[in-house]
């Protein structure tokens, strides 16, 4: 994934986003091309490892894998931005975007066909989402049954990116426009991002081209600064 310097993740955000529950979409490459499948995971810290299940006959879980490094996609959240939104429109039309928080975790992928692993991967993402005693009420027999079917599936998070195109790059006014604009939508965590980080990014970089405008002219002098 490219990411450019100014749309990088802060570190924090990186490492909430990795250790938190969420879905994302699991990559694998196979003979026959690659495979994509939407799945919670939860993060295994001893193991430094994103860890799923998948239905056993899936076949990124019953093919060889052509590679053995596999991706996972965690998307935090995303919005369309109409330039209506942004300040500076009034004076400079601009184009329509999207803006969005995303992390690639990307490492080897172990699948492990045991169902005692399935089933220890079964209870821990549900202890991760906070519903531990679900599975309890469940029952041995439909337990057995469940990791029977299932298989576990491990990605190391070997190379860790995030990205957050979240208009660091405009003018301070249009970041508080967005604010307003994803506040209105109920889009709270791209709203607390763009509060958090964007704008104070905006404004510095706001002020250190101010800033060095301000330089040029007064080396330029009277003459040459018309």
């Amino acid at each position: 994934m490219y990411v450019a310097q100014h749309f990088e993740l802060p570190e924090d955000y990186t490492r909430r986003l990795l250790t938190s529950p969420r879905r994302g979409n699991l990559v694998t490459v196979h003979d026959h091309g690659p495979e994509a499948t939407l799945v919670p995971f939860y993060y295994d810290d001893a193991a430094g490892a994103l860890v799923t299940h998948l239905v056993r006959n899936n076949p990124q879980a019953a093919e060889p894998l052509a590679q053995p490094t596999g991706l996972v996609i965690l998307d935090e959240a995303d919005a369309y931005v109409s330039p209506s939104m942004y300040a500076t429109n009034a004076v400079m039309p601009n184009v329509p975007t999207w803006d969005y928080i995303t992390l690639h975790v990307s490492g080897r992928v172990r699948v492990d066909p045991s169902p005692d692993a399935a089933l220890e991967a079964a209870v821990r993402l549900t202890e991760a989402m906070g519903d531990g005693g679900t599975l309890s009420a469940v029952g041995q027999d439909k337990l057995q049954r469940m990791s029977r079917a299932i298989v576990a599936v491990s990605v190391e998070a070997t190379t860790v990116r995030g990205k957050a195109k979240m208009s660091q790059n405009r003018h301070p006014d249009d970041v508080r426009g967005l604010i307003a604009a994803m506040e209105a939508q109920g889009e709270e965590r791209l709203a607390r991002y763009l509060r958090e980080v964007s704008l104070p990014y905006a404004e510095e970089r706001f002020a250190t081209i101010t800033r060095l405008r301000g330089a040029r002219r007064a080396v330029a002098g009277p003459g040459l600064a018309r």
